[in-house]
């Protein structure tokens, strides 16, 4: 259940990661528009969509318009070109309507997130305050009241191993203050 949460507040790839995933989105529906490209002809936009609904489920809204921009552009590039005035009326037509509905697609997802992270968020009493640490397969995770989603810290040795020596510090700390009081 965690996993959903943090999958509805936010998207789950980021980074390098995110930038490959965006690639990958455009590439498979080429491969599959290039294989059917003899049957099929013309301005079809048709293999991109569902690419594009992935793309705003597992990246960032903005890495998600740019898998449905390039997708136009290496549609336009691969297999319209300038060759045919009446293909190129056609290409413009089925290109406005897919930004339209990979637009409307990268929207709602984007108001599912800011709707999921609004009920999550709801009857919290933020005075309590604080942070609060979470472990789900050996990883520990923190988040904070009135925050974005939960933020990775790392395994439980090292998170152990880095909380043990924060206390150590602060007890040292707190017997050089009191050494010094003594004085």
């Amino acid at each position: 259940m965690a996993d959903l949460t943090r999958w509805l507040q936010a998207p789950p790839t980021r980074g390098a990661w995110a930038f490959g995933a965006a690639l990958l989105a455009v590439a498979l529906p080429t491969a599959v528009r290039a294989a059917v490209n003899g049957v099929v002809t013309g301005c079809e936009f048709t293999p991109y969509l569902p690419f594009v609904l992935l793309a705003a489920i597992l990246l960032p809204w903005w890495l998600a318009a740019m898998v449905a921009m390039l997708s136009v552009g290496v549609l336009e590039g691969l297999f319209v070109g300038q060759t045919d005035a009446m293909l190129a009326e056609c290409f413009a037509t089925g290109a406005g309507i897919f930004l339209a509905s990979s637009a409307a697609t990268i929207g709602v997802m984007v108001a599912i997130r800011r709707v999921f992270a609004a009920t999550q968020l709801r009857g919290i009493d933020e005075l309590d305050g604080g942070i609060v640490f979470s472990l789900e397969r050996n990883e520990v995770w923190a988040s904070w009241y009135g925050s974005g989603p939960p933020v990775r810290l790392g395994s439980q040795a090292k998170v152990r191993a880095m909380m043990e020596d924060f206390i150590a510090q602060v007890e040292f700390a707190k017997r050089l203050k009191g050494g010094a009081n003594n004085l």
